[in-house]
């Protein structure tokens, strides 16, 4: 993307238009496929964002439904969902990004509580390690591939916070926020799943936190500070859909007279959607799973993959070849484990929205 900026002399270039640019960069016969390409790219940004919302959704009820469940009568999952889409409806008309910052800042104090007051129960009677399995059945590993993708897929959001940054030079580099960002990811993801697995073993949940007591104090805080932190959070993913939808959009001129009230429909529309997927097909961990499958295999691999391919397409692919092989390597994984990841989760989640039906 950064290339694209560089060839188009501009500041910055979204994703969609990066795979626009090199496409017209590219062979001539892929040339008129650039603004079809750009707009599929789009679809898969906001669709990423509408699954990543519908995950925090569902982790937000599950958790507040333990909760009620101790202290209050046992309702239904589905009613603690469209409780907090109510109670997310003024948090998501918030239209500035900046505004949108103490909120993140309070989300992220919430989670790191969370976390640092769970190590109780993580350490509180861990078993012999040799009690638990090494290892899994390979079959079982594109599934733990698709939901460690999760924490790894957030590419809308990467771009609309560089966009936004005051000094966006200090986003890239070894040391630059995103890389330690993702170091700091990936060292958390396997604290909490070596951990997680050593207590808990088979009986381990698709988040933590529905592992621990119900009815102990420290649990329900626990349970409260990260599901708030993810609550909080959920205005950034969604703005995201928002920017995206609308860049195009806001950049033509004149502005339409009634942009601002198609904005909040819209995103009155996707809150709402996000609450009927997440009411229809409440499982956490095949949502985690369709959502870091999909957004991992895209995002992640075959749009970078694709920029790269055709931006080299006039300057050359070095000796050997070796960034068109790591080109095509790239794209050859995704779809595998976009294909296999994917169709997984949606058979887990068809069988759920039977289910679903059938209840009522």
């Amino acid at each position: 993307m950064t290339e694209c900026c560089r060839r188009r002399r501009v500041p910055q270039v979204s994703m969609p238009e990066a795979v626009r640019i090199a496409y017209e960069e590219g062979p001539k016969w892929i040339n008129c496929f650039g603004r079809a390409a750009g707009f599929m790219t789009t679809c898969v940004l906001v669709f990423g964002q509408f699954l990543l919302c519908t995950v925090y959704l569902v982790f937000v009820s599950k958790n507040f439904k333990e909760i009620g469940d101790h202290y209050i009568e046992r309702y239904n999952e589905r009613y603690y969902v469209l409780a907090a889409c109510l109670l997310l409806l003024p948090l998501f008309m918030i239209r500035r990004l900046k505004y949108l910052v103490p909120l993140n800042l309070i989300s992220n104090f919430l989670l790191y509580a969370g976390f640092a007051l769970i190590m109780y129960y993580l350490f509180n009677g861990l078993p012999n390690i040799n009690d638990r399995e090494m290892a899994t059945p390979p079959v079982e590993w594109i599934e733990f591939i698709a939901i460690a993708a999760f924490s790894l897929t957030a590419v809308g959001s990467m771009l609309v916070v560089e966009a936004h940054m005051a000094h966006p030079q200090s986003y890239l580099g070894l040391f630059g926020v995103l890389n330690l960002a993702v170091l700091f990811i990936l060292l958390s993801n396997m604290f909490f799943g070596i951990i997680g697995y050593w207590r808990f073993g088979d009986s381990v949940h698709a988040s933590i936190t529905l592992n621990i007591p119900q009815d102990e104090i420290l649990s329900q805080f626990i349970k409260v500070f990260i599901a708030t932190g993810i609550f909080l959070s959920y205005p950034l993913n969604g703005f995201v859909v928002i920017t995206v939808m609308f860049s195009d959009y806001e950049n033509s001129e004149p502005r339409g007279r009634y942009r601002t009230l198609i904005e909040y429909v819209v995103r009155l529309v996707f809150l709402f959607l996000t609450g009927a997927v997440a009411i229809g097909v409440p499982n956490l961990a095949a949502l985690t799973e369709l959502e870091g499958a999909f957004s991992l295999s895209n995002l992640n691999l075959l749009c970078p993959a694709l920029i790269d391919m055709f931006l080299n397409y006039n300057v050359g692919y070095g000796r050997l070849m070796w960034k068109l092989i790591r080109d095509i390597l790239l794209m050859l994984i995704g779809l595998i484990f976009g294909t296999v990841g994917c169709t997984v989760a949606i058979m887990q989640l068809i069988r759920d929205f039977q289910l679903t039906l059938n209840s009522m």
